[in-house]
Protein backbone atom coordinates (compact mmCIF):
# COMPACT_ATOMS: atom_id res chain seq x y z
CA UNK A 1 0.00 0.00 0.00
CA UNK A 2 1.53 3.15 -1.14
CA UNK A 3 -0.96 5.96 0.19
CA UNK A 4 -0.29 7.30 3.58
CA UNK A 5 -2.88 6.56 6.38
CA UNK A 6 -3.55 9.41 8.81
CA UNK A 7 -4.07 8.41 12.56
CA UNK A 8 -5.77 11.06 14.24
CA UNK A 9 -5.16 10.57 17.98
CA UNK A 10 -2.66 9.56 20.25
CA UNK A 11 -3.99 7.46 22.74
CA UNK A 12 -4.54 3.63 23.31
CA UNK A 13 -6.65 3.65 19.99
CA UNK A 14 -4.60 5.55 18.09
CA UNK A 15 -1.30 4.39 19.30
CA UNK A 16 -2.01 0.79 18.28
CA UNK A 17 -3.62 1.53 15.03
CA UNK A 18 -0.39 3.53 14.02
CA UNK A 19 1.57 0.75 15.47
CA UNK A 20 -0.11 -2.55 13.65
CA UNK A 21 0.02 -0.33 10.37
CA UNK A 22 3.63 0.03 10.56
CA UNK A 23 4.20 -3.55 11.54
CA UNK A 24 1.92 -4.20 8.22
CA UNK A 25 4.53 -1.81 6.31
CA UNK A 26 2.41 0.94 5.33
CA UNK A 27 3.55 4.81 5.52
CA UNK A 28 1.55 6.52 8.82
CA UNK A 29 1.43 9.82 10.51
CA UNK A 30 -0.12 9.88 13.86
CA UNK A 31 -1.37 12.90 15.00
CA UNK A 32 -1.68 14.06 18.63
CA UNK A 33 -0.70 16.56 21.60
CA UNK A 34 2.80 15.53 22.98
CA UNK A 35 3.73 11.60 23.17
CA UNK A 36 1.18 8.66 22.94
CA UNK A 37 0.31 7.65 27.35
CA UNK A 38 -2.16 5.86 28.56
CA UNK A 39 -5.20 7.23 29.83
CA UNK A 40 -6.99 5.09 32.41
CA UNK A 41 -3.54 5.23 34.92
CA UNK A 42 -4.05 8.37 35.16
CA UNK A 43 -6.44 8.72 37.99
CA UNK A 44 -4.28 5.99 39.67
CA UNK A 45 -0.78 5.30 39.89
CA UNK A 46 0.01 7.73 37.40
CA UNK A 47 -1.20 10.17 40.23
CA UNK A 48 0.75 8.55 42.93
CA UNK A 49 4.15 8.47 41.35
CA UNK A 50 3.46 11.71 38.88
CA UNK A 51 5.13 10.14 35.81
CA UNK A 52 3.04 9.46 32.87
CA UNK A 53 2.30 5.91 31.62
CA UNK A 54 3.90 6.42 28.30
CA UNK A 55 3.05 4.11 25.21
CA UNK A 56 6.11 5.57 23.28
CA UNK A 57 8.54 7.39 23.26
CA UNK A 58 9.85 9.35 19.62
CA UNK A 59 12.93 6.99 19.43
CA UNK A 60 10.40 4.38 19.56
CA UNK A 61 8.24 5.76 17.22
CA UNK A 62 10.81 6.45 14.42
CA UNK A 63 12.10 2.90 14.83
CA UNK A 64 8.35 1.40 14.49
CA UNK A 65 7.68 3.27 11.10
CA UNK A 66 5.00 5.54 12.80
CA UNK A 67 5.61 9.41 11.93
CA UNK A 68 4.23 11.78 14.94
CA UNK A 69 2.56 15.14 14.28
CA UNK A 70 2.80 17.31 17.24
CA UNK A 71 -0.75 19.15 17.13
CA UNK A 72 -4.30 19.03 17.02
CA UNK A 73 -6.73 18.82 13.94
CA UNK A 74 -8.88 22.04 14.15
CA UNK A 75 -10.45 21.56 10.69
CA UNK A 76 -11.58 18.69 8.38
CA UNK A 77 -12.20 18.79 4.91
CA UNK A 78 -13.48 15.60 3.89
CA UNK A 79 -14.62 16.42 -0.17
CA UNK A 80 -10.67 17.24 -0.24
CA UNK A 81 -9.05 14.42 2.27
CA UNK A 82 -7.49 17.66 3.72
CA UNK A 83 -6.90 18.07 7.34
CA UNK A 84 -5.64 21.70 9.32
CA UNK A 85 -3.58 20.83 12.51
CA UNK A 86 -2.68 23.84 15.06
CA UNK A 87 1.48 22.75 15.66
CA UNK A 88 1.87 22.24 20.18
CA UNK A 89 4.65 24.41 20.01
CA UNK A 90 2.91 27.34 18.11
CA UNK A 91 3.84 28.53 14.27
CA UNK A 92 1.53 28.30 11.16
CA UNK A 93 -1.09 25.89 11.12
CA UNK A 94 -0.31 22.80 8.72
CA UNK A 95 -2.57 21.40 6.22
CA UNK A 96 -2.23 18.02 5.16
CA UNK A 97 -3.43 15.01 3.08
CA UNK A 98 -5.45 12.61 4.39
CA UNK A 99 -6.39 10.42 1.38
CA UNK A 100 -6.94 7.49 4.25
CA UNK A 101 -8.16 8.69 7.41
CA UNK A 102 -8.61 6.82 10.89
CA UNK A 103 -10.58 9.00 14.23
CA UNK A 104 -9.31 7.84 17.49
CA UNK A 105 -10.09 10.96 19.55
CA UNK A 106 -11.64 8.96 22.42
CA UNK A 107 -14.06 11.75 24.54
CA UNK A 108 -13.19 14.61 25.86
CA UNK A 109 -13.83 15.58 29.76
CA UNK A 110 -14.47 19.72 30.09
CA UNK A 111 -15.19 20.68 33.53
CA UNK A 112 -18.99 21.25 34.09
CA UNK A 113 -21.02 24.91 34.03
CA UNK A 114 -19.85 25.80 37.95
CA UNK A 115 -19.49 29.29 38.67
CA UNK A 116 -15.32 29.76 39.44
CA UNK A 117 -14.49 26.02 38.30
CA UNK A 118 -13.05 26.34 34.98
CA UNK A 119 -9.88 28.31 36.13
CA UNK A 120 -9.63 27.14 40.18
CA UNK A 121 -10.41 23.30 39.59
CA UNK A 122 -8.19 20.94 38.21
CA UNK A 123 -8.71 17.54 35.97
CA UNK A 124 -6.67 14.23 35.44
CA UNK A 125 -8.40 12.85 32.65
CA UNK A 126 -5.38 14.83 30.08
CA UNK A 127 -1.92 13.50 30.72
CA UNK A 128 -1.13 17.79 31.27
CA UNK A 129 -3.59 17.90 33.43
CA UNK A 130 -2.62 14.94 35.67
CA UNK A 131 0.66 16.65 35.93
CA UNK A 132 -0.42 20.08 36.84
CA UNK A 133 -2.88 17.84 39.61
CA UNK A 134 0.30 16.00 40.72
CA UNK A 135 2.07 19.47 41.70
CA UNK A 136 -0.49 20.46 43.90
CA UNK A 137 -0.54 17.30 45.97
CA UNK A 138 3.25 16.17 46.41
CA UNK A 139 2.94 17.38 49.97
CA UNK A 140 0.18 15.06 52.25
CA UNK A 141 -2.20 16.77 54.04
CA UNK A 142 -3.66 18.47 51.24
CA UNK A 143 -7.68 19.15 51.86
CA UNK A 144 -9.29 17.97 48.10
CA UNK A 145 -12.59 18.08 46.73
CA UNK A 146 -13.25 15.83 43.90
CA UNK A 147 -16.43 16.62 42.13
CA UNK A 148 -18.23 13.79 40.47
CA UNK A 149 -18.08 9.84 41.38
CA UNK A 150 -18.05 8.32 37.94
CA UNK A 151 -15.14 6.26 36.87
CA UNK A 152 -12.55 8.27 37.12
CA UNK A 153 -13.75 10.53 40.26
CA UNK A 154 -13.81 7.61 42.38
CA UNK A 155 -10.32 6.31 40.99
CA UNK A 156 -9.38 9.46 42.14
CA UNK A 157 -10.92 9.82 45.33
CA UNK A 158 -9.54 6.50 46.27
CA UNK A 159 -6.00 7.53 44.91
CA UNK A 160 -5.43 10.58 47.05
CA UNK A 161 -7.54 9.71 50.00
CA UNK A 162 -4.53 7.53 51.13
CA UNK A 163 -2.42 10.19 51.75
CA UNK A 164 -5.14 13.42 51.49
CA UNK A 165 -8.19 14.44 53.25
CA UNK A 166 -10.71 14.03 50.81
CA UNK A 167 -14.39 14.50 49.85
CA UNK A 168 -15.89 13.49 46.83
CA UNK A 169 -19.29 15.30 45.66
CA UNK A 170 -22.00 13.83 43.26
CA UNK A 171 -25.76 14.89 41.94
CA UNK A 172 -26.18 11.22 42.21
CA UNK A 173 -26.73 9.66 44.93
CA UNK A 174 -24.22 6.61 44.92
CA UNK A 175 -20.86 6.50 44.05
CA UNK A 176 -20.49 4.57 40.22
CA UNK A 177 -24.15 5.26 40.24
CA UNK A 178 -24.49 3.52 36.63
CA UNK A 179 -22.75 0.68 37.32
CA UNK A 180 -24.35 -2.62 39.20
CA UNK A 181 -24.88 -2.49 43.47
CA UNK A 182 -22.08 -4.65 44.15
CA UNK A 183 -19.91 -2.28 42.78
CA UNK A 184 -21.55 1.13 44.42
CA UNK A 185 -21.35 -0.86 47.23
CA UNK A 186 -17.45 -2.00 47.19
CA UNK A 187 -16.87 1.34 45.78
CA UNK A 188 -18.58 2.67 49.26
CA UNK A 189 -16.68 0.58 51.54
CA UNK A 190 -13.05 1.33 50.29
CA UNK A 191 -13.83 5.25 50.43
CA UNK A 192 -15.06 4.67 53.81
CA UNK A 193 -12.10 2.81 54.73
CA UNK A 194 -9.98 5.35 53.67
CA UNK A 195 -11.61 7.73 55.33
CA UNK A 196 -13.33 9.70 52.01
CA UNK A 197 -16.72 11.12 52.93
CA UNK A 198 -19.26 10.98 49.60
CA UNK A 199 -22.02 13.38 49.60
CA UNK A 200 -24.88 12.69 47.06
CA UNK A 201 -27.17 14.36 45.75
CA UNK A 202 -24.68 17.84 45.86
CA UNK A 203 -25.84 20.65 44.31
CA UNK A 204 -22.40 22.54 43.63
CA UNK A 205 -23.26 26.54 43.41
CA UNK A 206 -19.67 27.33 42.57
CA UNK A 207 -15.58 27.68 43.67
CA UNK A 208 -14.72 30.61 45.52
CA UNK A 209 -10.75 31.51 46.87
CA UNK A 210 -11.19 32.91 50.23
CA UNK A 211 -7.66 33.83 51.05
CA UNK A 212 -5.06 31.11 51.23
CA UNK A 213 -7.65 28.30 50.29
CA UNK A 214 -10.68 27.46 48.16
CA UNK A 215 -14.51 26.48 49.27
CA UNK A 216 -16.75 24.88 47.36
CA UNK A 217 -20.24 26.78 47.85
CA UNK A 218 -23.29 24.00 47.65
CA UNK A 219 -26.30 24.57 48.34
CA UNK A 220 -27.07 21.30 49.56
CA UNK A 221 -23.87 20.82 51.62
CA UNK A 222 -23.04 23.99 52.95
CA UNK A 223 -20.05 25.47 52.25
CA UNK A 224 -16.58 22.64 51.85
CA UNK A 225 -13.48 24.55 52.47
CA UNK A 226 -10.04 22.49 50.64
CA UNK A 227 -6.45 23.41 49.47
CA UNK A 228 -7.27 21.51 45.99
CA UNK A 229 -10.56 21.01 43.68
CA UNK A 230 -10.46 18.18 41.42
CA UNK A 231 -13.01 18.39 38.17
CA UNK A 232 -14.16 14.65 36.83
CA UNK A 233 -17.82 14.99 36.24
CA UNK A 234 -19.22 14.09 32.62
CA UNK A 235 -17.68 13.56 29.25
CA UNK A 236 -17.92 14.99 25.66
CA UNK A 237 -18.36 14.27 22.41
CA UNK A 238 -14.57 14.81 20.52
CA UNK A 239 -16.05 14.26 17.13
CA UNK A 240 -15.82 17.64 14.55
CA UNK A 241 -18.66 18.23 13.41
CA UNK A 242 -17.94 17.70 9.73
CA UNK A 243 -17.86 13.98 10.68
CA UNK A 244 -21.40 13.96 12.37
CA UNK A 245 -24.92 14.99 11.67
CA UNK A 246 -25.70 15.40 15.86
CA UNK A 247 -23.16 17.57 17.70
CA UNK A 248 -24.30 15.78 21.02
CA UNK A 249 -23.04 12.25 19.36
CA UNK A 250 -20.67 10.41 21.26
CA UNK A 251 -19.72 8.05 18.44
CA UNK A 252 -19.96 7.19 14.41
CA UNK A 253 -21.42 4.12 13.49
CA UNK A 254 -19.04 2.58 11.65
CA UNK A 255 -19.87 -1.83 9.91
CA UNK A 256 -18.34 -4.84 10.94
CA UNK A 257 -14.74 -3.86 9.76
CA UNK A 258 -14.77 -0.57 11.91
CA UNK A 259 -15.49 1.04 8.80
CA UNK A 260 -17.46 4.75 9.43
CA UNK A 261 -20.66 4.09 7.67
CA UNK A 262 -21.11 6.28 4.41
CA UNK A 263 -18.04 7.51 4.17
CA UNK A 264 -15.07 6.05 2.03
CA UNK A 265 -11.65 5.44 3.17
CA UNK A 266 -12.47 6.71 6.86
CA UNK A 267 -12.33 4.31 9.87
CA UNK A 268 -12.58 5.20 13.55
CA UNK A 269 -11.36 3.42 16.88
CA UNK A 270 -11.65 3.30 20.27
CA UNK A 271 -14.12 4.85 22.22
CA UNK A 272 -15.71 7.16 19.45
CA UNK A 273 -17.53 4.51 17.53
CA UNK A 274 -20.17 2.20 17.57
CA UNK A 275 -20.08 -1.57 15.52
CA UNK A 276 -22.62 -4.07 15.01
CA UNK A 277 -22.24 -6.84 17.83
CA UNK A 278 -23.60 -10.38 17.03
CA UNK A 279 -25.14 -11.14 19.98
CA UNK A 280 -25.42 -7.11 21.32
CA UNK A 281 -26.78 -5.31 18.66
CA UNK A 282 -25.05 -1.75 17.70
CA UNK A 283 -22.80 -1.11 20.63
CA UNK A 284 -20.34 1.25 21.85
CA UNK A 285 -17.24 0.22 24.68
CA UNK A 286 -15.66 2.86 26.36
CA UNK A 287 -12.63 0.79 27.89
CA UNK A 288 -8.68 0.12 27.59
CA UNK A 289 -9.32 -3.20 26.21
CA UNK A 290 -11.93 -2.30 22.94
CA UNK A 291 -9.57 0.70 22.29
CA UNK A 292 -6.42 -1.17 21.89
CA UNK A 293 -8.33 -4.42 19.93
CA UNK A 294 -10.56 -1.51 18.08
CA UNK A 295 -7.20 -0.03 16.74
CA UNK A 296 -5.54 -3.16 16.02
CA UNK A 297 -8.38 -4.60 13.70
CA UNK A 298 -8.99 -1.50 11.58
CA UNK A 299 -5.38 -1.49 10.94
CA UNK A 300 -5.97 -4.84 9.28
CA UNK A 301 -9.22 -3.85 7.75
CA UNK A 302 -7.26 -1.19 5.65
CA UNK A 303 -4.65 -3.67 4.48
CA UNK A 304 -8.01 -5.29 3.28
CA UNK A 305 -9.39 -7.31 5.95
CA UNK A 306 -12.99 -8.32 5.99
CA UNK A 307 -13.00 -9.77 9.12
CA UNK A 308 -15.74 -8.40 11.82
CA UNK A 309 -14.52 -7.10 14.63
CA UNK A 310 -16.20 -8.58 17.53
CA UNK A 311 -15.53 -7.63 20.79
CA UNK A 312 -17.74 -8.64 24.15
CA UNK A 313 -17.57 -5.40 26.60
CA UNK A 314 -15.35 -5.59 29.30
CA UNK A 315 -13.90 -2.92 31.84
CA UNK A 316 -11.98 -2.92 35.18
CA UNK A 317 -11.11 -0.21 37.77
CA UNK A 318 -9.14 0.00 40.68
CA UNK A 319 -10.54 1.74 43.55
CA UNK A 320 -7.28 2.17 45.20
CA UNK A 321 -6.82 -1.90 46.63
CA UNK A 322 -10.62 -3.36 45.16
CA UNK A 323 -10.06 -4.87 41.84
CA UNK A 324 -13.59 -4.57 39.62
CA UNK A 325 -14.01 -6.34 36.60
CA UNK A 326 -16.93 -6.93 33.84
CA UNK A 327 -17.53 -8.74 30.90
CA UNK A 328 -20.61 -9.07 28.87
CA UNK A 329 -23.34 -6.66 28.16
CA UNK A 330 -25.30 -5.48 31.40
CA UNK A 331 -28.22 -4.03 29.78
CA UNK A 332 -29.22 -7.70 28.61
CA UNK A 333 -29.31 -9.11 31.84
CA UNK A 334 -32.88 -9.39 33.59
CA UNK A 335 -31.92 -11.59 36.36
CA UNK A 336 -28.74 -11.33 38.56
CA UNK A 337 -27.75 -14.20 41.13
CA UNK A 338 -24.06 -15.49 42.60
CA UNK A 339 -22.59 -18.27 41.15
CA UNK A 340 -19.54 -19.56 42.54
CA UNK A 341 -18.72 -16.38 44.03
CA UNK A 342 -19.35 -14.51 40.74
CA UNK A 343 -21.90 -12.23 40.10
CA UNK A 344 -23.58 -13.26 37.02
CA UNK A 345 -26.51 -11.88 35.25
CA UNK A 346 -28.60 -14.47 32.66
CA UNK A 347 -31.19 -13.10 29.85
CA UNK A 348 -34.52 -13.99 29.30
CA UNK A 349 -33.89 -16.95 27.78
CA UNK A 350 -31.62 -17.71 30.60
CA UNK A 351 -28.16 -17.68 28.72
CA UNK A 352 -25.16 -15.67 30.58
CA UNK A 353 -25.21 -12.11 29.42
CA UNK A 354 -22.74 -10.89 31.75
CA UNK A 355 -20.08 -11.39 34.50
CA UNK A 356 -19.12 -9.32 37.27
CA UNK A 357 -16.19 -10.23 39.86
CA UNK A 358 -14.25 -8.60 42.42
CA UNK A 359 -10.56 -8.85 43.47
CA UNK A 360 -10.54 -12.38 41.23
CA UNK A 361 -8.70 -10.83 38.41
CA UNK A 362 -7.13 -14.91 37.53
CA UNK A 363 -11.23 -15.58 36.92
CA UNK A 364 -11.50 -13.36 34.06
CA UNK A 365 -10.65 -16.36 31.67
CA UNK A 366 -13.57 -18.35 33.48
CA UNK A 367 -15.85 -15.28 33.27
CA UNK A 368 -15.25 -14.97 29.44
CA UNK A 369 -15.77 -18.83 29.08
CA UNK A 370 -18.98 -18.31 30.62
CA UNK A 371 -19.88 -15.52 28.55
CA UNK A 372 -19.01 -18.12 25.30
CA UNK A 373 -20.74 -20.67 26.19
CA UNK A 374 -24.46 -18.95 26.24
Amino acid sequence: MTERVIVVGNGVAGHSCASRLAELGTKVTMIGPGLPHDRPPLSKRALATGRLPMLSDAERLIAKGVDHLDGTVTDVDLPNRRLTVAQTGGGEPLVIDAPRLVWATGLRYPKPPVPGLDHLGHENATGDGMLALHQQIREPGKRVVVIGAGLIGTETAATLGQNHAVTLLDMVDRPLARFLTPVTDGALKILNELGVPFHGECRIDGVERDGDQLVVQTSTHGSIPCDVVVSAAGFRSSLPPELVEDPRALAMPCDSTLRVEGHENLWAAGDCLTFPHPRWGRIGIPHWDHAHWSGRHVAESIHGSTLAYVRDPYFFSDIAHLRIQQVGFAPAATSWGEESGLHVGRDADGAVACVLFMNAPARLKEARELLAAA
